[in-house]
C-alpha cells in the first residue's frame, strides 16, 4: 500500500462520509440537490444520494486498505 492510494481513500471515504452526514442540506440548498430533488421528488433523491454516498465511502475504504489500487498514468 502507498501513501497515494492512503490519501486519495482517506479522503474518498470522508467525501462519502460527510454527504451522508449532511445529506438533508445538500438536497435543500445545493442547486444540484434541488434539481436531484425536482427531477426524482424526494424520496427517490435521498435514496440515490444515498447509494452514491455509501459507494464513495465503500470506494474510499478499499482503496485506503490497499484491495484497490489507483490508476498510474
Amino acid at each position: 500500500m502507498s501513501r497515494e492510494s492512503l490519501f486519495l481513500g482517506v479522503g474518498t471515504a470522508l467525501i462519502g462520509l460527510v454527504g451522508l452526514l449532511r445529506q438533508q442540506w445538500l438536497l435543500a440548498e445545493t442547486p444540484k440537490g434541488r434539481m436531484l430533488v425536482e427531477s426524482m421528488g424526494l424520496a427517490r433523491a435521498r435514496l440515490f444520494h444515498g447509494v452514491l454516498c455509501l459507494g464513495l465511502l465503500v470506494f474510499g475504504a478499499l482503496l485506503a486498505a490497499g484491495f484497490l489500487a489507483p490508476w498510474r498514468w
